[in-house]
């Protein structure tokens, strides 16, 4: 009988079983996969990164100590508040990484009066930590341990029962079948294969999100090859910047397989600033750069102005052009002529934004979205208590606006992560968490334990929406096994993907260049690129102060916002 030991917690002791020891060791290295079951690891600490702060110092007992669900408490103290400016300049970041489990502790509010920061978090597992408590800035990308960190955090508690933890995450349901129309959901922590159990699986690195009330549906190369084969065409969208893109690319590195894609990061998939689609069988992903979360859809209640946005002499975005033709996108040509998605996941600004993507959504689509504000590695306001207050908020919002919206904590889920970067382990040098790779012998060509996540929950959602294991037996009722040839068959490539990011643009309609083939992904061919005509920033604009600065693919870039009459 399974007894757990705190009804807020997903790790239980088990009566009359006996108990596994795990050993702790360093996690500063890589550990690379082997056939003993290893797991891809990424630095939690470079050379960079090692450098210590002299602005602050921390203190408090959660620093080394801490037990099984009880709260546990440390504080920052900034010794120099002239230099870091916080919260608008600083930010802190908590990770706590063990050999079988990653888990972060969240700022409590800021404390002018003392220049202190607080962290909170309940252990779920006993065992030894490397307690990383970092100082970062946006602004410069340095990223300083404070001093003593990391940390050698203990966790007290009774040892782990592996079967007890494996059998447990079995019983849960698969997170697809679960209502998602709030945050809750997502709460939980990262784990190794040794804790989960076989029925649901993990990413390819050997680790998972394990939410507390329900386990995610990771499926194989094997059981993504026998998906496309299906009669039922399915196809998701994402739709976003390239930190979104990153999710596309993970499901593509899953769904082809080893020959397919040799040249996947010399293809059109790689830096699409506009439309990439793959289909495989009756299986479509595809990607669109739509990056309208900065952009200001103030032209919904009056038409009389707009917002310009400009880096250095270009005008990137301009509010009512450019989400006009983001919902021109979608009613034009998503929901036009062709397959409509099952799943769509979109990265947007609030309730507005959402709204007005419904008004060109057929009232007949039942579909899923998943509207986002929160997939991001390095923006300063989640790493504080009111920034992670203000994009909850936001996002509790949006079920209310259509009963087709389900939502994801995806900073909640991702963050574990953060020390996964493009730039690993810096996390304010890149915006992405995936980067391209060559493991498990060249079968995994994109690394990113959040994206590859995401794209499983998106997966699930349309292969198997009652849950793999109800889908896996269907599938041997009918008799059929999983496809053992799959270097024969058929893909089909399109793309509209120029040559330059800005000015940002989407096309209503994009301008379709596709291919078929057996042989796997092509190299892209430049020629064949695009340019999209650019737009000066207007005068009136140009004479305004920049507002910041933007890091854009060739390098930072003054940042102008201003309002145009018409």
């Amino acid at each position: 009988m399974f007894v757990p030991c705190n009804k807020l917690f997903f790790f239980l002791t088990v009566e009359n079983v006996q108990e596994e020891e795990i050993h702790y060791t360093s996690t500063e290295f890589d550990i690379k996969e082997t056939p003993d079951g290893s797991i891809l690891r990424v630095h939690h600490m470079s050379e960079e990164s090692k450098q210590q702060s002299t602005t602050c110092t921390a203190f408090g007992e959660g620093l080394r100590h801490a037990s099984v669900g009880k709260e546990a408490i440390f504080t920052i103290k900034i010794i120099n508040t002239s230099v870091l400016q916080y919260p608008t300049g600083i930010v802190y970041s908590a990770l706590a990484v063990g050999e079988n489990h990653i888990f972060v502790a969240n700022p409590l509010p800021y404390c002018p009066e003392n220049d202190e920061i607080s962290f909170s978090y309940t252990p779920t597992m006993a065992g030894e930590y490397d307690f990383y408590i970092e100082q970062m800035n946006e602004r410069t990308t340095d990223q300083l341990q404070i001093p003593g960190s990391p940390f050698r955090l203990v966790v007290r508690g009774t040892k782990v029962n592996r079967e007890a933890q494996r059998t447990f995450t079995d019983s849960l349901p698969s997170c697809q079948t679960i209502p998602q129309n709030n945050l809750t959901w997502v709460e939980g922590s990262w784990v190794i294969r040794k804790l989960v159990g076989s029925k649901h699986g993990v990413l390819r690195s050997g680790w998972v999100f394990q939410p507390k009330i329900c386990s995610f549906d990771i499926f194989t190369e094997e059981e993504l090859a026998l998906a496309v084969t299906l009669s039922e065409p399915t196809s998701i969208t994402i739709l976003g910047s390239s930190i979104e893109r990153g999710i596309f690319l993970s499901l593509v590195d899953l769904i082809l397989n080893h020959k397919e894609k040799v040249h996947f990061n010399e293809s059109y998939f790689d830096k699409c600033w506009g439309y990439a689609q793959l289909q495989v069988g009756n299986l479509h992903i595809v990607y669109q750069d739509y990056r309208i979360e900065p952009a200001s859809s103030d032209h919904l209640q009056s038409e009389n102005n707009f917002t310009v946005t400009c880096h250095n002499e270009k005008k990137v975005s301009q509010g009512y052009n450019f989400f006009d033709d983001a919902l021109g996108f979608m009613q034009e040509f998503l929901f036009k002529d062709r397959l409509w998605p099952d799943v769509i996941m979109v990265c947007l600004k609030d309730s507005r934004q959402l709204k007005s993507l419904f008004e060109k959504i057929p009232p007949s689509w039942k579909g899923v979205i998943y509207p986002t504000t929160s997939f991001k590695i390095k923006t300063n306001l989640f790493y504080t208590a009111s920034g992670v207050r203000d994009y909850r908020n936001r996002a509790q919002k949006f079920p209310s606006i259509d009963k087709r919206v389900q939502i994801v904590d995806a900073f909640a889920l991702s963050t574990g992560m953060r020390h996964g970067s493009g730039s690993s382990p810096l996390i304010v040098k890149s915006n992405h968490f995936h980067r391209w790779c060559n493991e498990l012998d060249g079968s995994m060509k994109v690394c990113g334990d959040a994206t590859e996540m995401v794209a499983q929950l998106l997966l699930g959602k349309v292969i198997a929406p009652n849950g793999k294991d109800v889908w896996l037996k269907s599938i041997r009722e009918e008799g059929r096994d999983v496809v053992r040839n799959m270097t024969l068959r058929e893909i089909m490539v399109c793309h509209d993907c120029p040559k330059s990011l800005l000015p940002f643009h989407i096309k209503r309609i994009p301008d379709l260049k596709c291919y078929k083939t057996r042989q796997g992904l092509r190299p892209a061919e430049e020629k064949n690129f695009r340019v999209w005509d650019g737009t000066l920033c207007p005068n009136e604009c140009l004479k305004t102060k920049p507002v910041g600065q933007a890091q854009t693919e060739s390098g930072p870039v003054d940042v102008r916002e201003c309002t145009v009459s018409v």
